[in-house]
C-alpha cells in the first residue's frame, strides 16, 4: 500500500505540497499559541516555582494571593504543631527599585537570614534574578526601594524567576519588614510536609497557588481557548481538504476496485497519504517555531521539546479523526463508476 501513496504523491507534487503547507501553517500557529501560553504563564509564576515548598500557607479570605496574604511571624510553632515538618515565613510585595533616573519594578521576596535560599547569596544586600541585569541593574549598585525609601546594595544575580511579568528580589525577612513597617507580620509561610487546619489560614500545595495568579489564569485561559479554536479548525481543514481530493479521484478509486484492489488496500494508502502531509507540514511548522523563539521578546515565548512533542501528537490525532470521513467514502465506493455509471 505504500508504493500507491508514494506513487500518487510523485503524480501530484503540487497538490500535496500545497496541502502540506496549508497544514504546517495551521500548526505553525497551534505551536505558536502553545510557546506564548507557556511563555506568558511562566513569565507570571515562575518565582513561586522557584520556591522550595510541599505547600504554601496563605491568611484565609484573600484569595491564595501572596501579595495580599498578611500572618503573624510567630506561627511557625502553631504550623509545625499541626503536623508542618518545618514552616518557613517570608515576606513578598510588588516594589520599583529606583537607581537615578531609572526605575525597574520587582517582586520582593523577604527571606529569613538563617535560611538558605539561592546558592551563592550570603543573606545580605539584594539578590536579583538575571532578567534584571537586562533592565539596567547592575553588581554592587546601589538601589532605593520604593515604597520604604531603603537603599540596598545589589549583591548578585541568580535564576529566581518572575512573578506577574517583572523579575524577583530576594532581601533579608527583616529588611522587607522594614520596608514595609510590620516588624511583626510576614506574607505566607513555606510548609515543607503537609500542614493541617489553622484558624485563620490557608494551605495550599504549590501548584493550587501557582494557578490562583490571576494574571496566570487570564493570560493562559485566553492564548489557551484560542489555540482550542485553532486544534477544531486544523481538524476541519484537513478533513474537508482531503474529503474534496477524495471525491476528485473516485473514478481512479473506482478502476482499482473493479481490477480487484481490496478496500484495505486503499485505506491504508489513504492514511499515508494523510501521514505523509502531516508529517512534513508539522516537521516544518515546528522548526519555524522554535526559530521564531529567537524573534520574539524574552519571558513571553517558551517552546519546549515536550510541548511540541505534545502539541504534535494531538495536531496528528485530530487531523486523523478530522479525515474519518474520507475513509468512509473510500470504502463504499462503486466499482460500477469505472464503466461510466453515475453517483
Amino acid at each position: 500500500m505504500w508504493f500507491l501513496a508514494w506513487r500518487e504523491i510523485r503524480h501530484s507534487r503540487v497538490r500535496f505540497g500545497l496541502l502540506a503547507t496549508l497544514v504546517a501553517l495551521v500548526a505553525y500557529l497551534v505551536f505558536v499559541m502553545t510557546g506564548l501560553a507557556v511563555g506568558l504563564g511562566e513569565a507570571s509564576v515562575s518565582g513561586l516555582r522557584h520556591l522550595p515548598a510541599d505547600q504554601l500557607v496563605f491568611a484565609s479570605n484573600v484569595q491564595r494571593s501572596i501579595d495580599r496574604s498578611d500572618l503573624p511571624a510567630d506561627l511557625g510553632g502553631r504550623l509545625t504543631a499541626a503536623g508542618a515538618r518545618s514552616a518557613t515565613p517570608i515576606g513578598f510585595s510588588m516594589a520599583n527599585l529606583a537607581a537615578g533616573d531609572d526605575v525597574v519594578s520587582v517582586g520582593l521576596l523577604g527571606w529569613p537570614t538563617a535560611t538558605k535560599s539561592a546558592p551563592g547569596w550570603d543573606g545580605t544586600g539584594l539578590l536579583l534574578d538575571r532578567s534584571a541585569a537586562d533592565k539596567g541593574l547592575r553588581l554592587g549598585q546601589t538601589v532605593r526601594v520604593q515604597p520604604g525609601g531603603v537603599e540596598l546594595t545589589v549583591t548578585g544575580f541568580a535564576d529566581l524567576g518572575t512573578y506577574s511579568h517583572t523579575p524577583m528580589a530576594y532581601v533579608p525577612l527583616s529588611t522587607w519588614q522594614q520596608i514595609r513597617r510590620t516588624p511583626d507580620r510576614v506574607s505566607a509561610y513555606l510548609v515543607d510536609g503537609h500542614v493541617g487546619a489553622v484558624p485563620g489560614t490557608e494551605a495550599v500545595d504549590k501548584e493550587t497557588a501557582i494557578t490562583s495568579v490571576p494574571s496566570y489564569v487570564a493570560e493562559t485561559g485566553t492564548v489557551g481557548l484560542i489555540r482550542s479554536f485553532l486544534y477544531g479548525g486544523a481538524a476541519l481543514l484537513i478533513g474537508t481538504v482531503f474529503w474534496i481530493l477524495t471525491l476528485q479521484k473516485e473514478g481512479s478509486l473506482a478502476v482499482l476496485r473493479a481490477t480487484g484492489a481490496r478496500r484495505k488496500l486503499l485505506l491504508g494508502s489513504y492514511l499515508m497519504e494523510v501521514l505523509a502531509t502531516l508529517g512534513a507540514g508539522v516537521g516544518v511548522s515546528a522548526a519555524l517555531a522554535f526559530g521564531s523563539a529567537a524573534l520574539l521578546p524574552a519571558g513571553v515565548f517558551l517552546l519546549t521539546p515536550g510541548d511540541t512533542l505534545t502539541a504534535a501528537a494531538l495536531l496528528t490525532v485530530l487531523a486523523l479523526a478530522g479525515s474519518l470521513v474520507s475513509m468512509r467514502r473510500l470504502l463504499t465506493v462503486d466499482p460500477l463508476l469505472s464503466l461510466g455509471r453515475s453517483v
